[in-house]
């Protein structure tokens, strides 16, 4: 093997690990925003139970409170 092969494997090897790193650093990159926006994303769905959950109290808490205020009036028997 010559020293000019030598040489341009050399180059070549180098050019490859550039791309490599240029690569690296993209998919970091992208992983990151991922990331952040699946983070976003549970935060959302988070929000949004909350408010299915606060809604079905109000519904259930205003039926009991129909109910009860239907028995204290006398219910049936009216």
């Amino acid at each position: 093997m010559s020293a000019d092969d030598l040489e341009r494997r050399l180059s070549k090897l180098e050019d490859s690990h550039d791309d490599l790193e240029k690569s690296i650093i993209q998919l970091n990159t992208t992983i990151a925003l991922l990331n952040q926006t699946v983070e976003a994303m549970a935060k959302n769905e988070e929000k949004r139970q909350q408010l299915r959950d606060r809604s079905l109290l109000f519904v259930v808490g205003g039926l009991i409170s129909s109910i009860m205020a239907w028995i204290i009036r006398g219910g049936l028997g009216q």
